[in-house]
C-alpha cells in the first residue's frame, strides 16, 4: 500500500468484509483519526468496538444498511475466519458497486449480478487464499459487471499473478488494472 493508516484524515464510513488482521488491524486508528463509522458483520463490528471504534454498525448477510446517500447490502463470501466473511453491494448516486471481499467463486454470483446490475466489481484474483485467475474469469461471466478491478494479488509471493486483458476474455466487462495508490472516478 502506498498510504499509511495514520495518513488517512478523511472518511465517513469504513466497510469491513471480514476480520482477518490484514484487513482490520488499521481500522481503529483510521476510525479514531477520521470519526468514521465502521460497518461490518455483527461479530466483526463488536470486535472493532472492543478495539476502540466508537461508531459501529453491525449487520448480517442479506441485510440492508442505509447511510445517508449510501445503501449497503451484505452478501455471502467463502473464506476462513471466526465470523462470517462477506461481500458488499454499495449503491451510491445511481451506481452499483460490488466488492466480493476475500472469497472463492460461488454460483450465487450469478444471482447477485441478476438482482443488482453491477457497474463496478472488485474481485480477488490472487489464488491461494482467494479465487485465482481461472475462477475469477468465471466469476466475471456470472456477475456480468460493466467494469472489473482485480484485487488481492501481487502483494506477496503466495498471491503473485500475471493480470492482463485475458482476465475478461469472452466477456463484455472492461478491465481496470490500478497501480497502488491510483484513484479512479467513474
Amino acid at each position: 500500500a502506498t498510504m499509511k493508516a495514520e495518513d488517512i484524515t478523511s472518511a465517513d464510513y469504513i466497510i469491513a468484509t471480514h476480520n482477518h488482521s490484514d484487513h482490520i488491524d488499521d481500522i481503529p486508528l483510521i476510525a479514531k483519526n477520521t470519526g468514521a463509522t465502521v460497518v461490518a458483520i455483527v461479530e466483526t463490528a463488536e470486535y472493532l468496538a472492543s478495539k476502540g471504534c466508537e461508531r459501529t454498525i453491525g449487520c448480517n448477510i442479506g441485510g440492508t444498511v442505509k447511510l445517508n446517500a449510501l445503501e449497503l447490502i451484505f452478501t455471502q463470501a467463502f473464506h476462513s475466519m471466526s465470523s462470517n466473511p462477506s461481500g458488499v453491494i454499495i449503491f451510491y448516486k445511481n451506481k452499483t458497486i460490488y466488492h466480493a471481499g476475500d472469497t472463492g467463486i460461488f454460483g450465487d454470483m450469478k444471482l447477485i449480478g441478476e438482482m443488482y446490475p453491477i457497474d463496478l466489481a472488485f474481485l480477488p484474483v490472487g489464488g491461494h487464499f482467494t479465487m485465482g485467475i481461472k475462477e475469477a474469469q468465471k466469476a466475471i461471466h456470472l456477475l456480468n459487471a460493466k467494469k472489473i478491478i482485480p484485487i488481492h494479488y501481487n502483494t506477496f509471493d503466495l498471491i503473485a499473478q500475471e493480470v492482463d486483458g485475458s482476465l475478461v476474455k469472452e466477456s463484455s466487462s472492461e478491465l481496470l488494472i490500478l497501480a497502488p495508490g491510483q484513484e479512479i472516478t467513474f
